[in-house]
């Protein structure tokens, strides 16, 4: 084998090395990595356990049961965490789902899951992603968003202005994640 032709060699051993490196890096971030840490929003502290699901079969994890939909929609691994507010000892649930490779599957879970909160008072559309919005029923804010292959619902039980900050706060903070991961 010539010079020239070893260097060929050697440079691209070396390319496809640091393209296996580069998706290990964000396989390595993972969907925990896109959610804001126990006291990354200001007086919201994990609660409880985090509960991974790193496949569809392991959904069940997360939706006791009700993971049907999740997987017919496309869902391949969610991550759920639970905060308490140190102040008004809300709760504040929120789960990120992975559509795979498709941000088209996440998209349209966006857009099946939107009239529940369209149609919810306080309904507002905020920009802070692709797409997401953000409802105060009666009993709790409810707010959800899209942004490349994640879907992300976030539920607080409180209707205050107070946690609809939170949930936004929230919302911006994982939409910012997930637009940073490459």
């Amino acid at each position: 084998m010539s010079t020239k032709s070893m260097r060929w060699v050697i440079a691209t051993g070396l390319a496809a090395a640091l393209v296996l490196a580069a998706a290990a890096v964000f396989a390595a971030v993972g969907l925990s990595g896109l959610i804001p840490a126990s006291n990354g929003i200001s007086g919201w502290t994990a609660l409880q356990a985090d509960r991974p699901a790193a496949s569809a079969s392991e959904l069940y994890k997360i939706y006791d049961g009700g993971d049907g939909p999740w997987k017919q929609a496309g869902v391949t691994s969610a991550f759920q965490r639970v905060y308490k507010n140190a102040t008004t000892k809300h709760i504040l649930t929120l789960v990120i789902h992975r559509t795979g490779t498709s941000s088209q599957l996440a998209k349209a879970l966006y857009a099946k899951k939107n009239p529940a909160y369209s149609g919810s008072s306080g309904y507002t559309a905020l920009q802070v992603s692709q797409q997401a919005a953000l409802a105060k029923p009666s009993n709790g804010v409810i707010a959800h968003l899209w942004n490349k292959t994640c879907y992300c619902t976030i539920t607080v039980n409180g209707t205050s202005a107070a946690d609809v900050s939170a949930a936004k706060s929230f919302l911006k903070s994982v939409s910012a994640k997930i637009a940073k991961s490459g």
